[in-house]
């Protein structure tokens, strides 16, 4: 007998994926019937990291997309997580977004808890056990950035809870051609300004080999001293200024072949009535 004494409670907050089964065999039906399920769409973004001499560098582009369209021309992809502890996030932008807001309440609920400062190794841990509980479903990749007692640390977290910790890192679908300028140029021990510019140039190899990244690059600069956003710090990819006229005479390209069909039209009886404006 079918026990009908819990009733239905909508989630309070948080992911929920309740759909998922039902999602499935929604799909399955579809297929059995000649129909085809709705395909993700592609997101793009080009986020970067790097360590130097002082501390860490985020980067990261500014365009949002929606498939083929550009939903927002100058959004925010490097997120607040702690005082001197950010993250820069690619993939979908919503998921993100909610990702690191729980991410940045969890860590300032710790850190009240301890009495001490945040960890990036234990913001990192709290954000691979979240998304890999929900077993890739939540579409981020994320790159967590800071300074703590143990110096300058550098990790990236993949949407199915894997990570990496290394000097430079880049994520998203200008990746590519990003970490190409950092296996090229980096060293270790840089000075900030030639981080800067190295991630600049990461940053815009992304954004012009990349039709996902574009508009911007952000920079991010985390030390022991404190946090430098530097937002809008380049415009690699403004648009330019027209140089010619593109009118062309009559007759300048040759008219191969014309063909004339008649058209059979009726005569309609048409009255005209004037309005009394008097």
């Amino acid at each position: 007998m079918l026990n009908t004494s819990r009733k239905w409670q909508s989630p309070s907050g948080g992911f929920s994926f309740e759909n998922t089964r039902r999602n499935a065999v929604l799909e399955t039906s579809l297929c059995e019937t000649g129909y085809s399920a709705p395909k993700a769409r592609k997101t793009g973004t080009t986020i970067a990291g790097i360590i130097f001499k002082d501390g860490v560098i985020l980067g990261a582009d500014t365009r949002a997309t929606d498939d083929m369209v550009v939903a927002d021309k100058n959004c925010m992809k490097i997120h607040y997580i702690a005082p001197k502890i950010y993250c820069c996030g690619a993939g979908v932008a919503a998921d993100a977004e909610v990702t690191t807001q729980m991410m940045s309440s969890n860590v300032e609920l710790h850190s009240l808890s301890t009495g001490r400062p945040p960890l990036v190794v234990t913001v990192t841990r709290q954000l691979k056990q979240m998304l890999f509980r929900y077993q890739g479903h939540i579409g981020s990749s994320l790159i967590v950035g800071g300074v703590d007692v143990n110096g300058p640390q550098l990790y990236s977290v993949y949407p199915h809870g894997s990570y990496d910790k290394l000097p430079f890192l880049t994520m998203g679908s200008g990746a590519a051609a990003a970490v190409s300028v950092f296996e090229d140029r980096y060293k270790p021990n840089m000075e900030l300004e030639e981080g800067k510019q190295l991630m600049r140039d990461a940053i815009t190899a992304g954004i012009f080999c990349d039709l996902g990244s574009g508009s911007n690059v952000d920079l991010c600069v985390i030390t022991e001293k404190g946090v430098d956003y530097l937002r809008g710090y380049d415009q690699p990819a403004q648009k330019g200024q027209k140089e010619g006229t593109y009118r062309y005479k009559p007759g300048t390209t040759a008219v191969l072949t014309e063909t004339v069909t008649p058209l059979t039209l009726d005569l309609v009886e048409e009255s005209v009535q004037v309005m009394d404006t008097e």
